[in-house]
């Protein structure tokens, strides 16, 4: 570590005064002469002091230096005692006082500026709205009457009669002569016909399967309907044996009686 030519005090790279004696350390001086401005040790052949910039040449350098022509030099011993430096440049210490007082001011705007913020603006009173001249309004016209409720919409139509249908099927299946006969209306034309002819094919035939569908259902009024039903079945002959399949359309009517729907009438569509 470099030392001090003077003092021999040790000193990091670069430093360029003496922390004890203030000396400069790029440029070592020699001797013990001092600067008459901030006694900082200097070399006599320095012009300028290199702590406070004091001229070291002329007459009033010569005599603080002691190589004036008149002046002796005075004893070694009754040269001032040395202060020693406090370890921090001038300029350095210049730079932080500087920087002290630009963060008090920055700090006195900021205060300011926060505090002197502008009063809120009055609440903006809007004049009432003038008021709008009376209308005369016209005597008003008589209500309507009311329109008939719409008939029932076609899937809850739909949904009831395949539950009537239904019943049909079943009645079929088991030959189930009075639950059969309970689906058509009393009203439906030769009534009692259609009962003698539905015993006489039970004997004839069985039926293996019976299935149907109801499309094209439109609504008269809420107590009559009209529908295309078609029966898919599968038959056996009593007799032969023999099996057999067949399908047969109806238009059929329906009317509601007491609170249920039941075939009045049917006319077979050819397919």
């Amino acid at each position: 570590m470099p030392q001090c030519p003077h003092c021999q005090t040790p000193s990091e790279g670069g430093q360029r005064y003496c922390s004890t004696c203030g000396s400069f350390l790029l440029h070592p001086e020699q001797g013990d002469t001092f600067c008459p401005q901030c006694d900082v040790r200097v070399s006599p052949r320095q012009e300028f002091c290199h702590e406070c910039d004091a001229p070291l040449k002329g007459e009033a350098a010569a005599a603080a230096l002691g190589t004036g022509s008149g002046a002796a030099a005075p004893a070694p011993e009754a040269l001032p005692a040395k202060i020693p430096a406090s370890g921090m440049p001038s300029w350095l210490l210049g730079v932080l006082v500087g920087a002290g007082i630009l963060v008090i001011i920055l700090l006195i705007l900021l205060f300011t500026r926060g505090t002197s913020t502008p009063p809120a603006p009055a609440p903006k009173v809007e004049a009432p709205a003038p008021a709008s001249p009376a209308v005369t309004t016209a005597p008003s016209q008589p209500a309507t009457p009311a329109p008939a409720p719409a008939p029932a919409a076609e899937a809850d139509l739909k949904e009831q009669l395949q539950k009537e249908l239904s019943l049909l099927r079943d009645a079929q299946l088991r030959k189930d002569i009075v639950l059969f006969m309970s689906v058509y209306s009393r009203t439906y034309p030769e009534l009692d016909d259609k009962r003698a002819s539905t015993l006489k094919a039970w004997e004839r035939f069985d039926f293996t399967n019976l299935v149907f569908t109801v499309d094209k259902i439109q609504s008269i009024d809420p107590d009559n309907a009209i529908a295309e039903v078609t029966w898919y079945m599968d038959t056996k002959n009593r007799q032969t044996q023999e099996l057999s399949s067949s399908s047969q359309s109806f238009q059929v009517r329906f009317a509601k009686e007491l609170g249920k729907w039941r075939i009045r009438s049917l006319e077979e569509v050819e397919l």
